[in-house]
């Protein structure tokens, strides 16, 4: 079994790699015609918000993230979550970073469990897996 620190590292680099470090990361499951202009707008807006990152500011987002988490009671960190716009947690340590909301992939999420497990959902209609 690991442990709510190492629970915590594998979300937090979820976040991280996801919003900052993967292009083109918005999927909002819409396949319609307005759904195809609905993906090139959000991740045209997704670009220009990570045309702004760092690893400074990656670096900052990913500290203060896991700051926010272990000082969290357990019902806080257990769901991260991003419908459109990203969790008050998320966005908290976003901002903390000087990082812009536009970079989280929507539809997507994490939880930490019982036993310290880890898992996330990235996009519209994939599975929980484990981390």
């Amino acid at each position: 079994m690991q442990t709510l620190e190492q629970a915590i590292s594998k979300v937090v680099k979820f976040w991280s790699e996801k919003s900052f470090r993967t292009p083109l990361n918005q999927n909002n499951g819409d396949n319609s015609e307005n759904g195809e202009i609905s993906f090139l707008l959000m991740n045209q807006v997704a670009l220009t918000a990570q045309s702004n990152v760092t690893d400074e500011k990656i670096k900052a987002f990913e500290d203060k993230l896991t700051e926010l988490l272990l000082k969290s009671e357990p019902h806080e960190r257990a769901w991260l979550d991003v419908d459109y716009h990203p969790c008050k947690m998320l966005s908290d340590a976003a901002q903390y970073a000087g990082l812009d909301d536009g970079c989280f992939p929507c539809k997507s999420s994490t939880h930490i469990g019982r036993d310290n497990i880890a898992q996330a959902k990235y996009q519209y209609g994939s599975q929980m897996v484990d981390l």
